[in-house]
């Protein structure tokens, strides 16, 4: 598989070229002086160091070891520097500024010994190189009165060398910096983000909790009405009190088991799961925010003992979160069509809204975590990723299809274990 660089690489490629292009140039320019002042010794030991600086670009697109080519480049330069400032007059040569370079260049490369390897070379080149001067090894090989123009050229080599290259580092450190804070950004949204699933976690168990708690009162109040009815049936009046309390209850009890079946935390995924009873507990639990703007149009087959094995708490969660996003789509009014279909070993469960849609552009985003279209405080972003996530845990497939102005429709594809087919 073939690995794409990354924005490092970019980078490293990037000042690797630059250092090339300067190398071509500085050192066909200084060959080309030093011929002409004479010193064809010094330009013939360029015109090799160019040669070597050729290889080492052109190895650079054959292999991927820029960090190699780029110390054998360092080392060339290192050595090319020493030999012209030894033939230009030694510890007097005005070439001597150059033996900055190689820390300089080391300085914005990776590696951070190397800078540390390249500052003591240098170092040792300027000490060494006063001796050497001292005791007349060294020698000034310029034809006469090219030695000011041999100190212009050397201190513009300096400079533009050190310009271009502090202004990479800049440049390099700017983008550094902007992705820092991009990433703090990222971070700072992730953490809050994280801290409300938490929340909505914490809430679940504490459904659970509540709903036990409730469920008994309503059991005992189930009862009193029941108690009541034997002695009031007689009186029509009384007996609508009675119908509307245990209206009331059952209604009440409906939600209990609902909330129940959404705060189970087991993890077992061999559990059998009536689906169109979990439609079902989710459409009470949503009832609140149904009732006044949407019109909700069940269409289940009639095939029997059509189960699913998985988990009923996690199904129950997907489902939920499903069916929510429809409705949050729905402005005003519209409808929600859900429907099942059984074929062969596959159970179909569609479920369409008639809302706002979604553009193309954020089709393939709505299953990534903390995705989300709606303003900050008002959804995470989990919702959707969760539920895209349950059904791949239990085998499905999830596919949707929408358009903007014209609805959504999700696609729930679940394989029916053999005892249910």
């Amino acid at each position: 598989m073939e690995v794409k660089p990354t924005r490092r690489d970019k980078d490293q490629q990037r000042f690797y070229l630059l250092l090339m292009i300067s190398a071509y140039a500085s050192t066909l320019g200084f060959s080309c002086f030093y011929y002409i002042a004479g010193a064809t010794h010094i330009s013939e030991k360029g015109i090799i160091v160019f040669l070597l600086f050729v290889i080492y670009g052109v190895s650079s697109f054959f292999t991927q070891q820029l960090l190699l080519l780029f110390r054998l480049s360092i080392v060339t330069a290192f050595t090319a520097f020493f030999i012209q400032v030894f033939y230009t007059g030694g510890g007097l040569s005005p070439a001597m500024a150059e033996f900055v370079i190689p820390p300089l260049l080391a300085f914005f490369y990776r590696p951070i010994r190397d800078r540390y390897i390249f500052m003591v070379l240098s170092a040792l080149a300027l000490v060494i190189m006063w001796p050497l001067t001292s005791y007349g090894f060294t020698e000034n090989t310029l034809l006469p009165g090219f030695e000011v123009a041999h100190g212009l050229l050397a201190t513009l080599f300096v400079f533009i060398i050190v310009a271009v290259f502090t202004f990479l580092f800049r440049e390099t450190l700017a983008k550094k910096n902007k992705m820092l804070n991009e990433s703090m950004r990222d971070l700072k949204s992730t953490t809050k983000k994280l801290i409300q699933a938490e929340k909505m976690a914490s809430l679940g168990v504490m459904s659970a909790g509540v709903a036990h708690e409730i469920n008994n009162p309503l059991n005992f109040i189930k009862g009193g009405v029941g108690m009541l009815s034997k002695d009031l049936k007689k009186s029509d009046e009384n007996a609508q009190f009675i119908m509307a309390i245990e209206e009331g209850v059952n209604r009440a009890s409906e939600i209990v088991s609902s909330l129940g079946h959404f705060s189970r935390n087991s993890e077992s995924m061999e559990e059998e799961c009536d689906l169109h009873q979990i439609i079902d507990n989710c459409l009470v639990m949503l009832q609140h925010k149904l009732k006044y703007k949407v019109e909700v149009i069940k269409k289940y087959t009639s095939s029997k003992h059509l189960r699913v094995i998985g988990n009923e708490g996690k199904l129950h969660q997907a489902i939920l979160n499903i069916i929510s996003n429809a409705e949050q789509a729905i402005t005003t009014k519209g409808t929600i069509t859900i429907e099942t279909k059984a074929k062969l070993s596959f159970l179909r469960l569609t479920i369409t809204d008639t809302g706002e849609g979604i553009s193309e552009e954020n089709l393939s985003k709505i299953s990534d975590p903390f995705f989300t279209t709606k303003p900050s405080g008002e959804g995470t972003g989990l919702g959707l990723a969760i539920s895209f996530g349950i059904i791949q845990d239990h085998g499905g497939k999830i596919s949707v299809t929408s358009k903007p102005s014209e609805g959504t429709r999700f696609n729930v594809l679940f394989k029916l274990s053999d005892r249910f087919k």
